[in-house]
């Protein structure tokens, strides 16, 4: 399998990269110490994070290392600041990575209310540990909660379609069908009769009923009903 998140392990290696060089001249600029500016812990953990993000780029059993980073990161970036967008951020890219990496292809519902769960949980664990009064530190908590709420009776039908496992594709070209038998028998999963495809193509009834008939013998089914069944359990691709 080839690594989709390539790309995103190089690009994020060279965005954290550049963020060590600006703490490096940064702490340098304020302490005049090299070494110090150099082995401050911010850099440092900025450094490992690098390092295992190009490790993701090229060993394809490592892409998982992308999002579980920025997931790991987001809560420890809520609870510092449970106001700030840098954690909410962190997840929204963690959750990003998954579904590129394909996380999201089997069981989609139940993964993604978990993870609703956990950002859920560690906003209520800031609220709990942060300094600011109760209301002020919730105020996050309860805007996303209701973001969620919004987008959800907006797009409540798409949501649903999203959600919903995804169905086995089943080629006809891999079934060994002709151009014409992959042409009739989608305009048939369409709600098409043969009468209708014979004036669309513009070829007698007769000629679409026998290769129908064709098409129905190496798809293993008899005729349109048994075609229909057949698309409720696939999708059916060229």
């Amino acid at each position: 399998m080839t690594n989709k998140l390539r790309a995103t392990g190089i690009l994020f290696t060279i965005v954290f990269a550049l963020g060590i060089l600006v703490a490096v001249a940064g702490a340098y600029l304020r302490t005049r110490d090299l070494m110090f500016a150099i082995s401050h812990p911010y850099v440092l953990v900025m450094g490992a994070s690098a390092a295992l993000l190009l490790l993701s780029a090229f060993v394809d059993r490592l892409r998982w290392l992308q999002p579980i980073l920025f997931l790991v990161t987001a809560p420890l970036s809520i609870i510092t600041d449970s106001r700030g967008i840098y954690g909410l951020g962190f997840f929204i890219v963690g959750v990003l990575l998954l579904e590129r990496a394909g996380f999201f292809l089997k069981r989609r519902a139940p993964k993604v209310a978990l993870l609703g769960a956990y950002l859920l949980a560690v906003e209520i664990a800031a609220a709990v540990l942060s300094k600011n009064s109760p209301v002020s530190a919730l105020a996050p908590t309860f805007f996303i909660a209701a973001f969620a709420l919004f987008l959800w009776f907006l797009y409540k039908d798409r949501l649903v379609i999203h959600l919903a496992e995804p169905k086995a594709k089943l080629s006809l070209t891999e079934k060994g069908l002709s151009n014409a038998e992959r042409a009739y028998v989608f305009e048939m999963t369409r709600g098409k009769q043969q009468k209708e495809v014979a004036i669309d193509f513009e070829v007698a009834e007769s000629t679409v009923r026998n290769t129908l008939a064709r098409a129905y013998h190496k798809l293993g089914v008899e005729d349109k009903a048994g075609l229909a069944v057949l698309a409720e359990k696939f999708e059916i691709v060229d």
